[in-house]
């Protein structure tokens, strides 16, 4: 017990931990979206946030499959989000370098609460339990740095330095300390006030998305569609989980389910569920029509995949 909870980890949005998700690999609703693939944040009210290539962000009605209202700013292609502990909701502005803070509690007048100006090419972004914002950064920044800033204000922090590639994923632990992985193979543990890496284990491939299974070992997935199982005390690789023929998708894409199984997305079309202390694949679902993309939860505790061609919530 004192390993698992050593282990709580904490991801883009303040919606509060659901202690049992589960997935039946059949599906709830299948909607059809145009345009290009986009990140989805649910939000804690049960509605949906979906990016786009233009000036606004799409507040979705998931049980309806239908668009509520845009955000819409002068602004172009909103692609990172996280909420506040307030429920407002942050936005990076890949093409502008800028974060936007939306009151989403508002339903009449102007709901932009804040503009705050950046140096980065967003790739990832995680709401840290004070509320500052850890960045992760893309193919064409400058620096594949993580930088730290201020959500009230969009000061810089902390920085940490160690990358040699994008970041796609940054998660925070119960601790404190933050874990990242990147396209430069590794996954880091960082002391995020003395700016120190704490562990870097090295893979074959570059990374997509990682997980804690419940007795704190790390689960990676790779570009090469394996997924890795660590122990990060002694770095020793336990075992490689084969099946996936593609990339696990890259935007939290691995999770634990209620019974301690492990649920994963590829670009191959596909949905596995594993035994992760045997290497079984457990249940394979085949439905999206093209590559997924982002795995997410919902707060029904509902699984929501996203692909360049439709939204699919599971049961």
């Amino acid at each position: 017990m004192e390993n698992r909870t050593k282990y709580i980890q904490r991801g883009p949005t303040t919606i509060p931990m659901i202690q049992t998700v589960n997935f039946n690999g059949t599906v709830k609703l299948n909607v059809s979206i145009n345009g290009n693939w986009e990140r989805i944040l649910p939000i804690p009210n049960g509605d949906l946030v979906r990016g786009s290539w233009r000036n606004y962000i799409e507040i979705w009605d998931i049980e309806k499959g239908v668009i509520k209202r845009n955000l819409t700013s002068g602004y172009s292609h909103p692609y990172v989000f996280g909420l506040l502990s307030n429920g407002d909701l942050v936005a990076g502005y890949n093409k502008n370098k800028t974060l936007l803070v939306w009151d989403l509690k508002k339903k009449s007048g102007e709901p932009l609460k804040r503009i705050m100006q950046t140096n980065e090419i967003f790739q990832c972004l995680t709401v840290l339990k004070n509320d500052d914002l850890a960045i992760g950064q893309e193919f064409l920044s400058d620096n594949f740095d993580i930088v730290i800033r201020d959500s009230q204000y969009g000061s810089i922090k902390h920085r940490l330095v160690g990358h040699k590639s994008r970041v796609l994923q940054i998660t925070e632990m119960e601790n404190g300390n933050l874990v990242s992985c990147s396209d430069d193979r590794t996954v880091k543990v960082w002391n995020v006030k003395y700016g120190v890496i704490l562990n870097s284990i090295t893979h074959t491939n570059a990374l997509r998305s990682f997980m804690f299974l419940n007795n704190g070992f790390l689960v990676s997935s790779l570009w090469d569609g394996t997924i890795n199982i660590w122990n990060l005390e002694t770095n020793k690789l336990i075992r490689n989980l084969i099946g996936h023929t593609s990339a696990i998708c890259h935007t939290y894409c691995l999770h634990v389910l209620g019974n301690g199984e492990l649920l994963s997305a590829s670009y191959d079309r596909s949905l596995k569920v594993w035994n992760p202390y045997d290497g079984r694949v457990k249940f394979t679902s085949k439905l999206h029509k093209s590559k997924a993309i982002q795995l997410a939860v919902l707060p029904s505790g509902n699984f929501i995949t996203s692909s360049l061609t439709e939204l699919v919530v599971w049961n």
